[in-house]
């Protein structure tokens, strides 16, 4: 009968059911109602709260909202075209945010971490934030503690790494408390739910400090500082310059400042590149979409950016290059043993044991003898141990394990029987009798081989193509096995992993040897979780991306240390908590078009991110000048030439609809280099072959306003040449809107069918406009409204210098990137 016994504890009725009975339907129900249930916050990238406070109230966003309620007051209403770029932007960057919050949210109940409970005398698996209080779970290899819990019977073997940091495994017996966080390495028993929710150890796996972290975005660390440059400069430039105004005495009246508003708040929406935060959430945001569709599950949007930067891949055998199933080929006995009596002990061990794993199946599908003997006590299959043993009552002790992990009599001629099939990529297991019986979990003495028994692995069959697509797009695969290396490097051979035949051992390593090592094998073979994890440090501290994948609790020091853990979803809970990725199908074979996605990512962000620093170095550069010029000269008519509307054609046809486009393209080219450098190299030139014409024509205007000059170039008046002469502000508008479409076909080439039609529709909008603002000033001779220019009111003599400085411009500009790829070149040969 079910035990109705009630536990007064912290005012809280506990119940202390049974094992075999479990919780009752009606009490189960009632921890419910009394909101004592797992449930803990579920990180799934970024909660709707931040997409909001990222899209809407940005930085730049908050800014480019105070400026546009100063210009309505103002009633500077033509510049707040801008707005009608800004607003539309914010809505697509919530919606392809929230859209991909909701299909991780949706992907990620496919890989719900779920327990195993006893309830109503069976067993039944639920997901975890269903485990109540008081309710008993049952416990196995692999299975990750969702709750405080007692243990109730047997002993387990559990690993706390999750929680401590420390990966040595501790032996648990009835009585004693099982961490949440904490997974078991080995054993099977029951425990009864002690604490849950956010009375847990960690506050449950969801919240564990040690559960998930955030890749170390190079994206991210890089706009952030970005950003932070360029609010600064936009804060104090904008600040200085209306000092500067009142100092001069522009702002002696409410009409005065209304009037110095409009080229205020030019210099700073133009020194602002908000769309290039929009367009790294947008490329980011679209990417995990893309992956979802492949069934992909991304725990964090930067973790894109890891796995495209990845240029060393760690993987192991078992589940990566095989599918994980395994057969029994065949056994042969030692010492004239009968093969019944061989499959007898395996079977015995099999069921005193209870273990799982890929390799006790296949032995559990071949050896289906009975239990024949009475059990006294056992030793689950760990990834340390490599082996497991039980003694029966009798005094026999059995052991089926790992060759090079016991001690065996004639060990040498054992090892020479395996090497036969090793050697072939086969799977060797030694049976085993030991001298002793078990003794606190361990067996001394020697041990007698009765057997060897060779098990096959099953290679994927599109494996082979998989890493040669690695091979080709200069991604190194490091395989870390626990499994013998001979047999490893077979396997990977029979694979087409490259440096296959280059393999080594770690049996009985120390960590500062396997450190020496790390660097020159491609197959590691008999590796312990600590070594895996000394592996993957070692290639990351050789200025190496690397990559890891794995399915079982043995992979998660290695997961957590990688820049980007991917898991499987057949795998276990432990390995897909602390994972950036999960491949939902556990296909491998998945991998080079989540790594193609990454790649197309960053490479489309690198090549059309410069378009937007090209005009904020515009704008700065022009901002300081003009302001230390009026500071100087004590001149308040010497302002910031270029309002809001003569952006336009820059801001919105050459820089924010072709990035959008141009973000999505294909692009799976090999990622080198720092993203923040990447960018400046090519923004920088652009910015200076710009800069430079448009400082010639403010220049020969102040030598004509001078009498330096002779012959009228521009139209001027009583000397208020900087912000009033008409034909120079038009000709800088020309000579900078064409620029930016020679920066634009830089950036679209190659061409291909996509890019062209992009830089064709736009060039062709941006003709247009001109021409339609040429038009309007034709036929009403006054300022186009929306460009705030008057493209057909100048003289031939303007159009004629007009045309040399952009020649001279694009000269600059193709000889700029003549001497930064030959710069780049010399990095290289350094």
């Amino acid at each position: 009968m079910l035990s109705i016994r009630r536990v007064k504890k912290e005012n809280i009725q506990r119940f202390a059911p049974s094992i075999e009975e479990g919780l009752s339907s009606l009490q189960v129900a009632e921890r419910f109602k009394e909101k004592l249930n797992n449930k803990t916050k579920a990180a799934i990238g970024k909660s709707y709260t931040q997409i909001i406070l990222d899209n809407v109230f940005s930085f730049f966003n908050i800014v480019l909202f105070i400026i546009a309620g100063l210009m309505i007051w103002a009633e500077a209403y033509s510049g707040l075209f801008f707005l009608c770029v800004l607003i539309p932007n914010i809505f697509i960057g919530l919606y392809q945010d929230i859209k991909a919050r909701v299909l991780m949210g949706r992907l990620r109940l496919i890989t719900q971490p779920k327990a195993v409970v006893i309830r109503d005398k069976a067993k039944q698996t639920i997901d975890t934030k269903k485990v109540v209080l008081d309710d008993i779970l049952y416990l196995s290899r692999d299975s990750q503690i969702c709750a405080d819990c007692i243990l109730l019977d047997q002993t387990l073997i559990v690993n706390e790494s999750m929680l401590t940091g420390e990966s040595n495994d501790i032996v648990k017996k009835s009585g004693d408390l099982l961490y949440s966080g904490s997974y078991v390495v080995s054993g099977q028993g029951h425990a009864r739910v002690d604490k849950i929710g956010k009375d847990s150890f960690i506050e449950g796996l969801q919240q564990a400090a040690n559960k998930f972290r955030r890749s170390p975005s190079q994206i991210l660390r890089s706009l952030r500082r970005l950003f932070l440059v360029i609010g600064s400069l936009v804060i104090v430039i904008g600040s200085l310059t209306a000092f500067t105004y009142w100092v001069l005495g522009n702002f002696n009246s409410i009409e005065s400042i209304k009037d110095s508003i409009d080229n205020i708040s030019g210099s700073m929406v133009s020194m602002i590149p908000s769309g290039l935060y929009l367009l790294t959430s947008v490329a980011l945001a679209v990417g995990v979409i893309a992956l979802a569709k492949k069934k992909a599950q991304v725990q964090d949007f930067y973790s894109v950016e890891m796995l495209a930067r990845t240029n060393v891949l760690c993987i192991d055998k078992t589940g990566t290059i095989t599918d994980g199933t395994m057969i029994v080929k065949s056994f042969f006995p030692f010492g004239g043993r009968e093969k019944d009596e061989i499959a007898q002990i395996i079977s015995n061990v099999l069921v005193a044991t209870k273990d799982d794993n890929a390799t006790a199946k296949a032995l559990r599908a071949h050896f289906t003898y009975d239990l024949s003997a009475g059990i006294n006590a056992v030793i689950p299959f760990n990834s340390e141990n490599k082996y497991s043993a039980a003694s029966f009552k009798g005094g026999k002790t059995y052991i089926i394990g790992a060759i090079e992990f016991l001690d065996l009599i004639n060990k040498k001629s054992v090892l020479s029987k395996a090497e036969e099939y090793t050697s072939l990529g086969y799977r060797v297991l030694v049976v085993g009798e030991a001298s002793t019986p078990i003794q606190n979990s361990h067996i001394s003495g020697s041990i007698t081989p009765l057997a060897i028994v060779v098990l096959q692995d099953k290679i994927r069959p599109n494996a082979a193509q998989t890493f040669q697509w690695f091979r080709d797009n200069n991604v190194a695969i490091k395989v870390i096995s626990g499994d013998s290396a001979s047999t490893t490097s077979e396997i990977a051979r029979q694979a087409g992993i490259q440096g296959s035949e280059n393999y080594i051992s770690l049996e009985n390593m120390t960590l500062e040897n396997v450190k020496e090592v790390a660097l020159y094998y491609t197959v590691f073979g008999r590796v312990t979780p600590e070594q895996k994890e000394v592996i993957i440090e070692t290639l990351k501290e050789n200025k190496n991306t690397v990559a890891m994948t794995g399915d079982g609790v043995n992979d998660i020091l290695a997961l957590k240390r990688a820049d980007c853990s991917i898991a499987m979803a057949s795998g276990t809970d432990a390995a897909k908590n602390v994972s950036h990725i999960v491949l939902l199908d556990s296909d491998f074979s998945v991998l080079p078009d989540v790594v193609g996605e990454g790649r197309r990512v960053i490479n489309n962000l690198q090549r059309t991110a410069s378009l937007f620093l090209v005009k904020t170095c515009f704008a700065v550069f022009f901002s300081i000048a003009f302001l230390v010029a009026s500071l100087i000269l004590k001149n308040k008519d010497i302002q910031y030439p270029f309002t809001t509307n003569n952006m336009y054609i820059w801001e919105i046809l050459s820089i924010g609809i072709p990035a959008f486009f141009l973000s999505l393209q294909k692009s799976q080219g090999i990622i080198e280099g720092s993203f923040i450098k990447n960018i400046l190299r090519k923004a920088i030139p652009a910015s200076i072959s710009i800069i430079v014409p448009v400082i010639l024509v403010f220049l020969f205007l102040i030598l004509q306003a001078n009498g330096i000059v002779t012959g009228v170039l521009f139209d001027y008046v009583d000397g208020q040449y900087l912000s009033t002469s008409s034909s120079a502000t038009t000709m800088c508008v020309l000579i900078y809107t064409i620029m930016s479409f020679v920066v634009l076909f830089r950036v679209c080439s190659p061409f291909d069918k996509h890019r062209k039609i992009v830089f064709s529709v736009l060039s062709s909008v941006a003709v247009l406009c001109l021409i339609g603002s040429g038009v309007y000033t034709y036929l009403t001779s006054s300022t186009d409204p929306i460009l705030n220019i008057k493209f057909l009111s100048m003289s031939g003599t303007n159009y004629f210098v007009t045309g040399l400085l952009i020649l001279f411009s694009a000269s600059i500009y193709i000889i700029s990137i003549y001497f930064s790829k030959q710069w780049k070149e010399a990095k290289k040969d350094d």
